[in-house]
């Protein structure tokens, strides 16, 4: 299903995670072992554990009260409204625009569980660029997450060219 969500507002979350020193990890990346202070050995990690410097920049699809966006940027970035946390929501899964829908929506796209999906800066900007005309969309389903981007220029091919029927010149 695709989500659409507000441009400006997705540009000024990916300045804030690109611009941080630091990175709040999601869960996978809280298990993954490259991410762990040198030294920290444990199955069990906690975020004390987590080498922030380490978890690159990007942007969290969470799925929880509605489906929003949010810098990984830490500290977090505040809200204009005094939220901990500046989120961009999916205009179909906001609880406060469409009260009535939201949860449909969200259990349809994100699936039954709460969670976060790391995004990162990278596949951001690009679909950012892909969709600078229009609504800035990803499409996102319980199995996979899909953002769009523009296909790289084609590049004439190094070499010398040939022309049909003519041996190499000497």
């Amino acid at each position: 299903m695709k989500l659409h969500f507000d441009h400006a507002l997705v540009t000024r979350l990916l300045a804030h995670a690109d611009a941080a020193s630091e990175h709040t990890p999601t869960l996978d990346q809280l298990y993954d072992p490259a991410c762990l202070r040198p030294g920290v050995k444990t199955r069990h990690p906690a975020y004390e554990d987590i080498d922030r410097t380490k978890i690159p920049a990007g942007l969290m699809l969470v799925g929880d009260q509605g489906i929003y966006l949010m810098s990984n940027g830490h500290p977090g970035l505040p809200g204009d409204n005094g939220e901990v946390n500046l989120v961009a929501y999916a205009r179909e899964a906001d609880p406060q625009a469409s009260p009535e829908d939201w949860y449909d929506v969200k259990r349809a796209s994100f699936g039954g569980d709460d969670g976060a999906e790391f995004l990162s800066a990278e596949t951001i900007r690009k679909a950012l660029e892909a969709t600078a005309r229009g609504r800035f969309w990803i499409d996102v389903s319980p199995t996979q997450i899909r953002c769009p981007f523009l296909a790289p220029s084609k590049k004439p091919r190094a070499g010398p060219s040939r022309t049909k029927g003519k041996g190499p010149s000497r």
